[in-house]
């Protein structure tokens, strides 16, 4: 018997996986609705938030106008996460799995929940994170659930997270205040990424405190610089921390310590997803899945390489792989005839080469979560820059910006 910590990707795909393969798999998850963090109160949420701004931002480009009321907003996301969740349910007990409420600790290889004692013959830990508890402060866990309106709010941090969050409630009609330490948003990553981001965000209206520290005291936000802000909401966008709660026995440094099959230094104990330091929900399925595979004993690696992210800002922000060296092109937007004939024209996509293979790109485009994603399938599968210009593009399409950029790396 398996049992499986965790009712988010990790622990789904790790549970079905090896159900499907003939083990006898349980499944303990705290919460009364399945899906983890994404289903519940991130990715899934935040995207059934944002695609009504989205289609808000793509008319206002052809000189149209809509409004959504955050109520609305909150009302598709509870919706999505209801039917998503069940469906997560449906999933896992058509897969045989055996779905048990409630918390779940480790003692030995024993584990307890409610009163209850199981001795499997391998466990999987996928307990994913918890968010950051700061007086004063909700964090984007709480946007999808807030049931009252409000006008003004205060980010602190223009992070992945930060950006994300900024952008929904400002494109939602929220004054919005965007505190960060350094110069530029999006710290540790792209330079051109990160100056045409924060020169965009300023430029629609978002209020940026750049090099600036926030520090919570009596319901005010008080600035390095001597300003107080006073919002309806005050959002803290970093912070989450592994939850080990019950698990505090499995060796960690920080994130739940595993190697290439998903295993931990306690023989026969797994661990997948966010508690192992995953930060995307797709890494998360794939590190569940082939920690399914390895507790089946079908030996298998997981390849972190090549993995796409993605903000879900409009325009989307997309990267991969590594900008910081080899041949990089530049490509703005204004020169695609399908952004020309779309009028989105905001952005552009950065390619980079080194010995005839792309070693990353962002994009900062209508699209850019397709685009990238067609560029991390090539550097997954060691395409060369002459296979992938051979392919042929769709015209007009954002994914010939693709073909330009190859071409230009090629021929340049």
């Amino acid at each position: 018997m398996i049992i499986v910590v965790g009712g988010g990707p990790a622990g789904i795909y790790g549970a079905i996986t090896a159900s499907l393969l003939g083990e006898k798999v349980k499944l303990i998850e705290e919460k009364e609705k399945l899906g983890g963090t994404c289903v519940l109160y991130g990715c899934i949420p935040a995207e059934a938030m944002v695609h009504p701004l989205t289609i808000k931002y793509s008319l206002e480009r052809l000189g149209k106008n809509i409004e959504f009321t955050y109520g609305e907003l909150t009302k598709l996301a509870q919706d999505a996460i209801n039917r998503i969740s069940k469906g997560v349910e449906y999933m896992l007990e058509s897969a045989g799995v055996e779905i048990i409420n409630g918390k779940a600790a480790l003692k030995g290889m024993e584990i307890e929940v409610s009163g209850q004692t199981y001795r499997p013959d391998k466990i999987l830990i996928a307990t994913g994170t918890l968010k950051p508890e700061v007086k004063g402060a909700i964090t984007s866990d709480d946007l999808p659930y807030l049931d009252k309106d409000f006008k003004k709010v205060v980010v602190i941090g223009g992070g992945v997270g930060g950006i994300d969050y900024a952008w929904l409630l400002h494109k939602a009609g929220k004054e919005v205040h965007l505190v960060e330490k350094e110069s530029l948003l999006l710290a540790k990553h792209d330079q051109d990424l990160r100056n045409a981001v924060t020169n965009y965000f300023k430029r629609i209206g978002i209020n940026l405190h750049l090099n600036t520290e926030a520090k919570i005291e009596e319901g005010k936000v008080k600035l390095s610089n001597g300003e107080e802000i006073q919002a309806d909401y005050i959002v803290i966008s970093f912070g989450r921390k592994p939850n080990l709660i019950g698990f505090e026995s499995i060796p960690h440094k920080y994130f739940i310590d595993v190697n290439e099959y998903m295993e931990t230094q306690i023989k026969n104990v797994y661990a997948a997803g966010d508690v192992t330091g995953s930060f995307t929900a797709h890494e998360a399925m794939h590190k569940g899945y082939v920690a399914g595979l390895n507790m089946k004993g079908i030996r298998k690696s997981y390849n972190g390489n090549a993995i796409p992210k993605v903000i879900s800002t409009s325009p989307q922000i997309a990267y991969v792989g590594n900008t910081d060296r080899g041949k990089c092109v530049k490509i703005d937007m204004t020169s695609l005839p399908r952004a020309i004939a779309d009028k989105e024209t905001e952005g552009f996509v950065k390619v980079c080469e080194d010995n005839g293979k792309i070693i990353g790109a962002v994009a900062f485009s209508e699209r850019a979560e397709e685009i990238i994603s067609l560029i991390a399938l090539g550097i997954k599968l060691n395409a060369s820059i002459d296979n992938l210009i051979d392919f042929h593009y769709p015209h007009p399409s954002y994914l010939e910006i693709i073909w330009e950029a190859l071409r230009e790396i090629k021929l340049g």
